[in-house]
């Protein structure tokens, strides 16, 4: 079976952990290449991980529903999950630091 989702390659270190966690045999497609590229997901038709993901996807009202809301729960922000991106904190003290150094290097200052 082959599963393309929405769900951006950037989270494809989390939804292995999710993975291995409900002892799921399922490889994911290497999309490194891409920018924006999405998970494609693989596994076995005639499976226990078949079987498995059904059940799961019943309790949870779809595959792809079941794998955006474990990504809710790690943190990922909903409208972040198609992009790939998390939000960074930044020390802001660091950030104008870093843009008065480059004023300089630009000349805007002395």
């Amino acid at each position: 079976m082959i599963v393309n989702t929405q769900i951006s390659y950037g989270y494809e270190s989390l939804i292995e952990v999710f993975f291995k966690a409900n002892d799921l045999t399922v490889t994911i497609q290497d999309m490194r290449a891409y920018p924006y590229g999405k998970i494609i997901l693989h596994y076995e038709d005639d499976s226990d991980t078949a079987l498995a993901i059904t059940m799961l996807s019943y309790k949870h009202l779809g595959f792809e529903n079941m794998l955006c809301d474990y990504l809710i729960k790690c943190g990922i922000s909903p409208s972040l999950i198609p992009i790939g991106k998390a939000p960074v904190k930044r020390d802001m003290n660091q950030v104008d630091k870093e843009w008065q150094e480059h004023r300089k290097a630009i000349g805007l200052t002395r």
